[in-house]
This record gives C-alpha cells, structure tokens and sequence, in this order.
C-alpha cells in the first residue's frame, strides 16, 4: 500500500469512493452518489490517498453537538496498515477543532471493526435494530480542552442586504456547479453577522442558509458599531440581551466588548480592558447557561498581562471560546484593521496561554490572505477567523490572490494593475477560479470581484494543509 496522506475528499474522488462503497455493499448498503456529493461539497467528506484514494470517511457535526460518522471504510488490502486509525484521528482533531461533543457511529455487531472502535477509546453505549442486523452504538467524548489546530476554520461574514446574500450564493452555486475548477470547501458553512446591523430580510436569509446547508452562526456583537459612533455602548448592551434572549439558534454568542483604538492613550487602552471585563461579567450573568456554553469572550489590549487578565476572567466565568479583537487600526475612526509587528508578537504570546488554558481561539476581522498566513508562518494557527476584507476590497476593484499581493483592476496607475499584470498574478500564485477567467468583466463587474476574493481568500487556507507559507 506505501505511504499515504488523510486530506479533504474533492469532487474528481467520487468515483474511487464509489468503488470502495461497492466493495462493502453487505455493510452499507445503497448510498446515494448525492449524498456522497453534497458531503464532498459541505468539507464533511475526507480520503485517506496513497498512489490512488485508499479510504474515505464521511461525518456530519450535528447541531445537537454530536459529529455523526455515517461511514468509514479501507480497501481490503489496506486494513490493518493504520489507514483506519489515522482516518479516526483526523475525525478526532477536527471535532476538536468544531467545538463537537462527542463522536458517534454505528457498527453491525458482527463485524471485526468493532474491536477496533473499541480499541479507539470508543464506548459502545447501546445496541439499536438495523434493516438487516443489529447495530452497535459507539461513542467517544470530546475533551473540553481545545488543541492546536492544523488549519483555521472560515467564518464568511455576510453584513450586506439580503438580495446581497441571494446573488452571492446563488452565483457561488452557479459557477462551481458547471465549473471545472472546485471549490474546496462550502464557504457558507460558517456565518458571522452582527444582528444589530443587518436587516430582518437578511437575518431571514441566514437562518435559511442555516436551514438548508447546516451552517453554523456566529452572532457578533456590534463592537465595531459602537467604535464608529454609530450606536452608543448602552444602547448596544440592552438591545443586545434583548435580541439574545429572543434567539437561541446560533452555534456562538460573541459578548459586547469596549474597542480600544491605535490612537488612544496606554490610559484609555487600560480602562477599555477593564470595562470589557466588567461588561462581560454583566452581560453574561443575565444571560441562560444555554448561551453561556456558547459565550465568546473578546480580548483587548496593548500589553500582555491586559490580555492576560482576559483570558484568565474568561476562563474563571467558565467561557470555552475567546476571540482576540484588538488590532492596530487606520482609518477614520479606527475602520480598517491592522496585523502590526507589535500585534504578531502579542499574539504569539497569548496564542500559548490560550491553549495551555484549553480554550477556543477565534480572529477577529481577517484584512487579506496576507495576514493569515503571517500568522502562520509566526505559529499562530487560530481554531478560526472570520473576514470581511474580501468583499471591501472588491468593492473598491481590488483583487486577492492566495498568498500574494492585491492589484487594484480598476485603476491602472502601474503595470500590475493591468489585464496583463493579473495574468501575471494568477500565473505566479497558480490561482485559477470561475470568476476570474474573463479578465474584462472582473473589472467591470463589482459582485465578480467579490466572488474571486472569497475564491482566494478559501484557497489561501488550504495552503495551511499543505505547509506552504506563500
């Protein structure tokens, strides 16, 4: 069998799946090319390959926490070379990594590969009737504690109208639907979005998305409102608990925080960190223990032992997830964040103490593909992060490419801001994705520009999983 490597299934491995599906007929029976599909679509799908695709698992993270491993399977002549075991572990990082309770399966219970589940750490917790014979129920509990993760997940921040988030995701569909390039994962399969700020219609359209793709929601808060005085802190804080309460269908409550800002005093910075704290501790004492198992903590500050003070007020609350949000900023008011080497070396620090706390680190407000993978090549690899860069930038014509630089299409002030300079880009960073073949209608096409932002945004967190630092 030689060596071989566990990573995300994409759609040209369907027929290599099917022909190990085929092999095990007598266990699973008839399973739809659909389902296995729609798997590969939503990242839920994941093969182990040596010189040809050599096991599969597929796996759902069920909104009850549980990630349900549906099937999982070696061809004959790789079992007992631990290509079943490297699959478990891989399952294993990332229900870590999706903050899952348990993992669960079910297993004929006159099969071998019981012995091995057992041999897992798995706990058979019942035996339930199949079609054609028993089955065994097994489980394994998630440690509370998080671990470093290989590869960040994305949380798409959708702030637009919800006409925005239709032609977004309906031209997403579109174009990977007939398309020869894939897309690696469901960028939808995560959201972020302030319910302060957006319309009823738009949060309509999320929890459809939520309905019809399984994604998981994080409510933001609305921090960034008040930092650009549009919203008072007070306001924010009783409309807040008030919206809160009346919804209890996301996966992550991020709890309001006091913004500090570039331009404020080390005083001021001292006395938003306190006031954070304080207000967490309130917010969250009015809120059910159902919010506060999903509760987010923000962290601020511009030295280590304020950040420090954080993580260790949110970790005497109970808080399993904490997301750092204290950036440098430009900008009128602070509007655009800044990955400075100050912030790099503040982070690496606390990215340790996080994780030596078994805490959940989130990133808040991701600029460009650039920055991630600044942090990655410093270590820092955050459980996940969430972005809204990719639709400004292309809003105002500029484009992303995975690990390079950004080149503003709509202007051509300098030779890389011509059709000729992109093709140069695309060619240097092997960038290739629907909604970037026609060179002319990106530039004029504001909605394309986004689309191929997000494209490459996705496709820089992929180069996580195959160590390449761009």
């Amino acid at each position: 069998m030689g060596d071989f490597k566990v990573r995300d299934a994409n759609l040209d491995d369907q027929s290599e799946i099917k022909r190990i599906i085929d092999g095990y007929k007598d266990v699973f029976g008839f399973i739809p090319a659909a389902a296995i599909k729609k798997g590969i679509e939503s990242g839920e799908v994941i093969v182990a390959e040596g010189n040809s695709v050599v096991g599969f698992t597929r796996y759902h993270l069920r909104r009850d926490g549980l990630l349900v491993i549906y099937e999982i399977a070696v061809k004959p002549d790789g079992i007992g070379k631990g290509i079943g075991r490297s699959m478990v572990e891989e399952i294993e990082r990332r229900s870590v990594n999706l903050g899952a309770l348990a993992i669960r399966l079910k297993c004929p219970v006159d099969l071998d590969a019981n012995g091995f589940y057992a041999r897992m750490g798995f706990r058979r917790i019942g035996i339930e009737r199949g079609k054609k014979r028993a089955l065994a129920i097994w489980e394994k509990p998630i440690p509370r504690g998080f671990e470093r993760p290989t590869k960040p997940v994305f949380f798409i921040t959708l702030s637009g109208s919800a006409s925005d988030i239709r032609s977004l995701v309906s031209r997403w569909n579109e174009a990977y639907r007939g398309s020869n390039v894939q897309s690696r994962v469901d960028p939808f399969a995560h959201i972020i979005f302030s319910p302060l700020t957006v319309s009823q219609s738009a949060i309509t359209e999320i929890k459809r998305l939520r309905e019809m793709r399984g994604s998981r929601i994080m409510f933001d808060s609305g921090g960034y409102q008040v930092q650009q005085g549009r919203m008072d802190f007070s306001e924010l804080m009783v409309d807040l608990k008030r919206f809160y309460l009346e919804n209890n269908w996301a996966d992550r409550y991020i709890l309001p925080d006091v913004v500090p800002l570039s331009t404020d005093s080390d005083e001021e910075v001292e006395f938003k960190v306190r006031d954070t704290i304080d207000y967490t501790k309130l917010f969250l004492s009015e809120m059910p223990n159902e919010i506060k198992e999903k509760a987010v903590g923000v962290i601020h500050g511009r030295r280590f032992d304020q950040v420090k003070r954080c993580v260790e007020a949110y970790t005497e609350l109970g808080l399993k997830y904490v997301a750092f949000g204290s950036f440098s900023t430009s900008g009128p008011k602070g509007r655009v964040n800044l990955l400075s080497r100050d912030n790099v070396s503040l982070l690496r620090e606390l990215y340790l103490f996080i994780l030596e706390n078994g805490l959940s680190l989130h990133i808040l407000g991701i600029g460009n593909p650039t920055y991630l993978l600044r942090l990655k090549r410093n270590r820092i690899i955050p459980h996940s992060f969430d972005s809204s860069g990719w639709w400004k930038a292309g809003g105002y014509g500029k484009l992303f490419f995975p690990g390079g630089k950004q080149i503003h299409i709509t202007r051509m002030k300098t030779p890389n801001s011509t059709l000729e300079g992109v093709l140069r880009e695309k060619e240097r960073t092997g960038h290739e994705c629907p909604f970037c073949s026609n060179l002319l209608a990106l530039r004029r096409d504001r909605m394309l520009r986004i689309l191929h932002n997000l494209s490459a945004l996705i496709e820089t967190i992929s180069l996580f999983e195959e160590g390449e630092d761009g």
